[in-house]
């Protein structure tokens, strides 16, 4: 994870774990997650695409819901150290 959001993280609310440069949110509701998202957004965090609500598929649920607009940033794996960045 890039360090340089870790202050951006903090101040949106985000702790960290017992892990280095893992945040952790618990957050009440979809319209608070939607703000999140939107703010992660807005930093530039891509959402990692994968299997059962991943977090790519819970921002096209937010924006489903029109909780979210606009388009964002998935990230996939194709295999160790080889990403594909897609904006959807």
């Amino acid at each position: 994870m890039d360090a340089s959001l870790d202050a951006a993280l903090v101040a949106l609310g985000f702790g960290a774990t017992i892990e280095p440069g893992v945040y952790a949110l618990d957050v009440a509701d979809d319209v608070r997650k939607a703000q999140l998202f939107d703010a992660l957004r807005t930093l530039g965090v891509a959402f990692a695409d994968g299997k059962e609500w991943c977090p790519a598929e819970v921002f096209e649920y937010l924006r489903d819901m029109n909780l979210l607009s606009g388009t964002f940033t998935r990230i996939s794996w194709r295999e160790p150290g080889r990403y594909h960045l897609v904006e959807v």
